[in-house]
């Protein structure tokens, strides 16, 4: 029997671990798809870096072959004609050959292996800025989850508040001392009630299950786990950064925004892609060589080496080289008004992201001083219903208040964190080290 205690207690351990914001984050950033397709393209870029980079180098490869004719031919190379030693025919060529080739001028080699380079920095800003977008992602649907569950709390302890209140008012219905249409409207109060609590609750399914799948985690998991509530480890850092001004924090973005860092290396890239285009006018100095081994159905071989030098220069492409400048050109422009209007984007994300911190930091002070209020109401009216000099309408909308101030109270709080977040993810503060800071755990 002790024993089978002791395994049920060992089953439910899991169910009452919380699930904490590093845990989320650590399971979001090792498996989510979006950072691991970003991950994948920046190996991938480096890769391509790689192979221009290999441009620079010889090539050295070897080829065979083996050819049947109707008729037997030459198979070895004629280097003059002597009557007493006559060519060799057969019908059977073999022929392998071990070449070199190794391109000693190419103006458009090194454009391509910085457009490269380029690019594979921008994958690396890519795979920060997923990074970082992702975490911030995280962080809102944690905090949504405890608002809502926050939310249920408050809507069952009105629920409670609201039963009580029926029981007590059924009571003096039944000595006489309450009129049925009291007990009428706190029934009907506590059946919105009710159907309040169904609609906080499908909330609180809906964001566990953007928890979970943000984390990887099933959702019986998210729903089973308990969080650990969050709150800004300085409660005047929204004062402290509204108060520093817009120009500094604009500044800041545009030189540590990962967005804005990934497209300016596009703008490089797309600027040595048309270096490398323009290029294309200039001629192409190879050298080559080989060493070629003729031989017969009767393996007769006979071996020949050959170096040379290969001047190579398009006189006419059909307009194809014209059109490559010209399609290179309209990615430099297009790369460089897309980091324009990123610089935009930013300026307007800090400005957005100032004023929703003010905004929550102004209504966490108010609604902190409403809820005070709104307890202190509510009790007064509790009181005033008890020795019967208050009615059951006063009550009741003071209960509603209530709610209302603590529901509005944990949204501001979560708004607040929510606000300092994107704005950090905006200058390119954000970071596990950054939230480590900036948050705390509440008991």
């Amino acid at each position: 029997m002790i024993a089978v205690l002791l395994f049920a207690a060992a089953i439910q351990v899991p169910d009452t671990v919380p699930l904490t914001l590093d845990a989320a984050l650590d399971r979001a950033l090792a498996r989510y798809p979006t950072v691991e397709a970003a991950r994948a393209r920046a190996e991938g870029a480096a890769a391509d870096v790689g192979t221009a980079r290999a441009a620079w180098l010889p090539r050295l490869s070897f080829d065979g072959s083996l050819n049947r004719f109707q008729e037997p031919m030459v198979v070895a190379p004629l280097h003059g004609f002597d009557p007493t030693n006559p060519p060799l025919f057969d019908r059977t060529l073999i022929q392998p050959q071990v070449s070199f080739a190794w391109t000693l001028f190419d103006l458009g080699r090194e454009s391509r292996i910085r457009a490269q380079r380029a690019l594979g920095r921008a994958a690396d800003q890519a795979v920060s800025s997923t990074e970082t977008r992702l975490m911030a992602q995280v962080v809102d649907a944690y905090l949504r989850v405890l608002a809502t569950r926050d939310e249920l709390t408050a809507q069952d302890q009105r629920l409670a508040a609201l039963t009580a209140e029926s029981q007590r008012t059924m009571q003096l219905l039944a000595q006489g001392k309450a009129a049925r249409v009291d007990a009428l409207r706190v029934d009907a109060e506590a059946k919105r009630a009710r159907a309040d609590r169904i609609a906080s609750a499908a909330q609180v399914d809906i964001a566990e299950h953007q928890l979970g799948q943000l984390a990887s985690e099933p959702f019986e998991a998210v729903h089973a786990s308990p969080l650990v509530a969050l709150a800004l480890a300085d409660t005047s850092l929204a004062a402290d950064t509204t108060a520093t001004g817009r120009e500094p924090l604009v500044r800041q973005a545009l030189s540590n925004s990962p967005d804005i860092l990934e497209l300016e290396q596009r703008v490089r890239a797309a600027g040595a892609g048309l270096a490398a285009a323009r290029a294309a006018w200039l001629p192409q100095l190879r050298a080559n060589g080989a060493y070629i081994d003729y031989g017969s159905g009767s393996w007769a071989f006979s071996p020949q080496w050959q170096v040379g030098v290969t001047l190579s220069y398009p006189i006419f492409t059909g307009g194809g080289r014209v059109s490559a400048i010209r399609r290179a050109a309209a990615d430099d422009r297009a790369a460089g008004e897309q980091l324009r209007g990123a610089r935009l984007s930013v300026e307007q994300g800090v400005d957005q992201g100032l004023a929703a911190l003010r905004e929550a930091h102004a209504r966490v002070a108010a609604l902190q001083s409403a809820v005070q209020q709104s307890e202190e109401v509510t009790r007064i009216e509790r009181l005033s219903l008890e020795v019967g000099s208050g009615t059951e309408t006063d009550y009741l909308d003071a209960e509603a208040r209530l709610l209302s101030a603590r529901a509005g109270l944990i949204q501001a709080r979560h708004a607040e964190i929510s606000a300092r977040v994107e704005l950090a993810r905006m200058t390119g503060e954000l970071s596990r080290g950054w939230l480590a800071q900036a948050l705390e755990k509440m008991p």
